[in-house]
């Protein structure tokens, strides 16, 4: 139950936040600085919905990879911590927790990730399959492994502190709330 519900969870936000996450690729990109002015000359640049949502696939991957393995893993490895008695202990463990799972999680879908962007800052290209963007992703890379991990560490760290604090807030906001599921 909880592993179909984190599956529709990374649909609906795959498909909400794609057009964000493209948008937002191409302006970050240097090679479109002079050529893409802000946020609302994106849409001349973008004119259907396929190129909005270039990119789409690996998302897909990413985050219902991730949300499946936070969601069925987050409760075992919570309660194969320590317990505490205190309020305090209580959050750092669920801190401990988000942290882990979000920085394996993060780790381990990097490569995807890396082959996204790489979709993502194309403009009027054909559009390309995941495989075949990975393919020459992995040939830029001189098919090295380790190349695909470029920057991971940076990701890692935002990854630890932003899954740690989810996850103890989103605790924080259960136990306010008095609903007393977990």
């Amino acid at each position: 139950s909880s592993g179909i519900n984190a599956e529709y969870g990374g649909i609906t936000e795959a498909v909400i936040a794609t057009p964000f996450e493209r948008g937002q690729s191409l302006l970050q990109t240097p090679a479109f600085h002079g050529k893409i002015k802000n946020t609302l000359d994106l849409r001349h640049h973008l004119t259907s919905v396929g190129q909005w949502y270039r990119g789409l696939e690996a998302i897909l991957i990413r985050n219902c990879t991730t949300n499946c393995l936070f969601f069925l893993l987050r409760n075992p490895l919570r309660n194969s911590l320590p317990s505490t008695n205190t309020t305090r202990g209580k959050y750092a463990a669920d801190f401990v927790c988000g942290a882990c799972l979000g920085g394996m999680n993060s780790t381990l879908i990097y490569p995807v990730n890396v082959v996204k962007s790489y979709q993502q800052k194309q403009i009027n290209a054909v559009p390309e399959s995941l495989l075949t963007s990975c393919k020459k992703v992995l040939m830029e890379r001189d098919y090295k492994l380790r190349k695909l991990y470029y920057g991971v560490q940076l990701n890692l760290t935002r990854s630890i502190l932003s899954w740690g604090i989810i996850n103890a807030t989103y605790e924080l906001c259960i136990y306010m709330f008095g609903r007393g599921v977990s």
